[in-house]
């Protein structure tokens, strides 16, 4: 019987079904199995160990980046908070354009904008909600707000005008709208 199985699991063996192989041949072939089974196994481990000590390199590094990075997660580049003040203008371009009041409203909010682009961070959707709240108490509670619009209110009113002529706004909007870089922000 422990031959009848030998003869189905040897590859070599099993290969030539109807050939009649002595039981001495069929022992022979099972040991030169099983040390080409223990190589493979062997190069196996060797392979494995290789795989864990480049996923501990990899594991160090990663770590090494992080320790580098500051506690408020990846700081706002200069380079995209200059890209976010093009999709703002942008924005407020394109909703001028629909309705010259957003432009006003544009004007208020402007120092909002550059706050929390200055402040939140967008590294982890925890960092995003802690920064998030964090700006909001520091710069959205009526005593800051105040203030903020306040100058932006007499900064509309000395560099329009909404005072002297206000038929006139919204054709300075859509103008200002157009080429945000020739207005004072």
């Amino acid at each position: 019987h422990g031959f009848d199985t030998l003869h189905v699991l040897i590859p070599a063996i099993m290969q030539n079904s109807n050939a009649k192989i002595s039981k001495a041949a069929m022992l022979q072939k099972t040991a030169e199995y099983c040390k080409k089974l223990k190589q493979e196994r062997a190069q196996m481990h060797n392979e494995a160990e290789i795989l864990r000590n480049e996923i501990e390199t990899l594991n160090n590094a990663i770590g090494q980046c992080q320790a580098q990075l500051p506690a408020t997660g990846v700081p706002v580049t200069r380079q995209r908070a200059d890209q976010l003040k093009k999709m703002f203008d942008e924005y407020v371009k394109n909703r001028t354009l629909t309705n010259w009041k957003f432009w006003i409203f544009s004007k208020i909010i402007a120092h909002l904008f550059d706050t929390f682009n200055a402040m939140v961070s967008t590294s982890s959707t925890e960092e995003l909600c802690r920064t998030t709240l964090s700006w909001l108490d520091q710069h959205c509670s009526l005593v800051n707000l105040r203030p903020d619009v306040t100058n932006a209110l007499t900064s509309l009113s000395t560099t329009t005008s909404i005072l002297s002529d206000p038929s006139k706004l919204p054709e300075q909007a859509t103008k200002a709208a157009l080429n945000p870089k020739s207005e004072p922000r």
